[in-house]
């Protein structure tokens, strides 16, 4: 800690004067952090009425750093690589959240209850450009589909990990319904009023 604070100072000792004088905290900030490309996905993290946990591993699935099975093979860690969902295939980032059977059965059923056409042949990439045209701004049909895809991530994260560890399986009819539901609760004003007059 000590060391990240010598740093920082180095830092900003370096940065112009004259630069400091204005907005000095947000010229230290850029000093020290420096400016980077925007990702892509930003838009799915705000203005976002998600839970917390699932908000969280959206943002780990959309970095591709939750701990699939490729990753942990890759550390050494001796694990049964394939797909617990499916047994269709060997467990990647791109398999489990867009490839899986199941997991397109999952989204599949939610943009039916959304009453969105999809096209199941997308890739991975065209998968996540889509989601996000489709949240952009600060529409209710954006912020719903903000909070449908973090909580479909969430659900087929947890998912999997419950029939990893707990030995417990539910359908995809169950994990789809489980997520409409938690969508409901957590809407609120013209989300919700909207949500309700979609029937599961």
């Amino acid at each position: 800690m000590v060391r990240k604070i010598i740093e920082a100072r180095e830092e900003i000792q370096q940065l112009p004067t004259a630069q400091l004088s204005q907005s000095s905290i947000n010229q230290i900030y850029l000093g020290i952090f420096g400016t980077y490309s925007k990702v892509a996905w930003r838009t799915l993290m705000f203005h976002n009425e998600v839970r917390p946990k699932a908000r969280f591993t959206m943002w780990m699935q959309c970095h591709g750093r939750l701990l699939t099975t490729d990753r942990l093979a890759n550390w050494g860690i001796q694990v049964s690589s394939r797909c617990c969902l499916c047994n269709g295939g060997d467990e990647s980032h791109a398999h489990l959240f867009f490839e899986c059977r199941f997991t397109k059965a999952v989204w599949e059923r939610l943009m039916q209850w959304l009453r969105i056409q999809v096209n199941p042949k997308h890739s991975y990439t065209q998968m996540m450009a889509w989601v996000v045209k489709q949240a952009k701004g600060k529409s209710c049909a954006a912020r719903v589909m903000k909070m449908v895809y973090a909580e479909h991530i969430y659900g087929i994260w947890r998912e999997r990990n419950s029939r990893i560890f707990e030995e417990t399986n539910m359908t995809t009819d169950q994990v789809a319904r489980e997520v409409a539901c938690v969508c409901n609760i957590r809407a609120q004003g013209g989300m919700r009023a909207k949500l309700q007059q979609l029937m599961f």
